[in-house]
């Protein structure tokens, strides 16, 4: 059998909710763009404010307490916003992403979103001022991405009963250490064994925040396996690689096991062929619903493992 190359970007960023492990929104607080009109300014921010207040997992800071952090920063001398100054009140405050901004000559319009906590930006953009809907667009789908890591970073079951375990190797067989990260075109498999029988998800959800299902896939279906079995996506007889394509970055790979079978999607909201996806416009309605699947499990009958590995070019 012909064997069919799917190039699959190993990218996670979908916003995974459950109840008791996770944010569903980040208090998030919008700065005063540098720009040489103070006006032109307020029109920019008031703008993208009503893009980002259309996300359900953005939780705008009003603009009359903005003003009360701003009048508790520092300034430089050329009085530009000192970003230290502003992350950190904006932290004392609760906020946990400050939007920063500036408004060059030629009308173009550069945003970055900064975690307070730690100063990373996580997400930015770069339109043109006629395109703030853009620009607005891409920093969700950043801020969006940044709250799934964290909360995939603290969504772990630990089941006493439950033993799991989950690697990556290359093609020929040779273990990966995620540390030392992934390159662009290289083929990989994932691998894992538990030491109960029961059901296998594997999510993949990328920088734009598509939600990929890698397992079950439409070349495999079952997702049933046996315990103290090792598996291998893909098999030696599946018709399909796995190759790591861009963007560049940290990966989130997420493998959940249970017990019992369950739905964790609604197959009618999937599109493409091969790794379904889920369509964008149901994009954070789909993923709310690992929530309720997982409140309905004993605490005993479900685990997930996380990786974290690096894409290098």
């Amino acid at each position: 059998m012909k064997k069919i190359v799917l190039y699959v970007a190993i990218v996670i960023s979908a916003l995974i909710t459950f109840n008791a492990y996770s944010q569903e929104y980040l208090a998030t607080g919008i700065m005063p763009f540098t720009s040489s009109s103070k006006n032109q300014s307020e029109i920019v921010v008031s703008q993208l404010s009503k893009i980002l207040q259309e996300y359900q997992f953005i939780r705008l800071i009003e603009r009359s307490q903005m003003q009360k952090l701003i009048g508790e920063i520092e300034f430089s001398q050329s009085g530009l916003v000192n970003e230290q100054s502003a992350l950190q009140q904006g932290k004392i405050l609760g906020i946990k992403v400050m939007i920063f901004g500036t408004i060059d000559n030629n009308n173009t319009v550069s945003a970055r979103a900064v975690y307070t906590e730690t100063g990373r930006v996580n997400a930015s953009s770069m339109q043109s001022s006629q395109n703030i809907a853009l620009l607005g667009k891409e920093l969700a789908y950043g801020i969006e991405s940044f709250l799934a890591r964290e909360n995939l970073k603290k969504m772990r079951n630990d089941s006493p009963d439950i033993k799991l375990d989950f690697w990556i190797e290359t093609k020929d067989g040779k273990r990966i250490n995620p540390n030392d990260g992934l390159k662009i075109g290289q083929s990989v498999k994932f691998k894992f064994r538990a030491n109960k029988s029961g059901y296998v998800t594997i999510v993949d959800i990328q920088p734009t925040g598509e939600v990929v299902i890698l397992f079950p896939n439409q070349f495999n279906m079952n997702n049933y396996i046996t315990a103290d079995t090792v598996y291998s996506i893909p098999s030696e007889t599946d018709g399909f690689e796995l190759t790591v394509t861009e963007p560049a970055g940290e990966d989130t790979i997420t493998l959940f096991f249970t017990e019992k079978k369950v739905d964790w999607l609604d197959m009618k909201k999937l599109q493409g062929e091969g790794f379904q996806s889920v369509e964008p416009a149901e994009r954070f309605a789909v993923t709310r619903g690992f929530s309720v699947t997982a409140t309905q499990l004993n605490t005993k009958q479900w685990e997930s493992v996380v990786i974290n590995v690096l894409v290098k070019k």
